[in-house]
């Protein structure tokens, strides 16, 4: 498959912008490297306890997740901020004005729902085309996940803010 729309911008980047780029992918790609060094080193060791399997790997995943942010932030860098709005007006309630669970909720969910359109992007769907409804149903699934409000840190926090609708 190819992607048949073609370049999204014009013209060259900054020789800052350049930099940037690159400074960003060879963080994550170190530490990428780190963690396979890591992970080949247990494996050499007879390491075979899957927690530390579980550890490592989840840790992999994150630096994955920053490459495909990114690389898919700089090529559209106007989605994250879309998402954070989008996100505010499904919850219809700024962060600011819900209390620190509204705001963190509202973070998390606007991180989620550019990693859905990023993700989405690499498989031929643009964040245009997802259903209208989108935002909310990232919102209310971070509002509702029980690894999100059962963490001890959501769970001891008292909105001050505005009740949400």
């Amino acid at each position: 498959m190819t992607d048949q729309r073609g370049p999204k911008r014009d013209g060259d980047l900054t020789d800052e912008q350049a930099t940037l780029l690159l400074q960003s992918f060879t963080e994550t790609i170190t530490e990428a490297g780190e963690i396979a060094a890591m992970l080949s080193k247990y494996v050499a060791a007879g390491g075979r306890d899957w927690e530390t399997y579980e550890r490592m790997l989840d840790h992999w995943a994150r630096q994955g997740l920053k490459m495909v942010h990114a690389g898919r932030g700089a090529l559209h860098p106007e989605l994250v901020p879309l998402s954070a709005k989008q996100i505010e007006q499904a919850a219809g309630i700024t962060g600011r004005d819900g209390g620190m669970r509204e705001h963190l909720h509202q973070t998390m969910a606007a991180a989620l729902l550019s990693t859905v359109w990023f993700v989405g992007e690499h498989h031929l769907i643009e964040a245009e085309d997802w259903p209208e409804d989108l935002p909310d149903v990232v919102l209310s699934a971070v509002r509702q996940a029980p690894g999100i409000n059962n963490d001890p840190t959501m769970r001891n926090l008292r909105d001050t803010g505005r009740p949400r609708r």
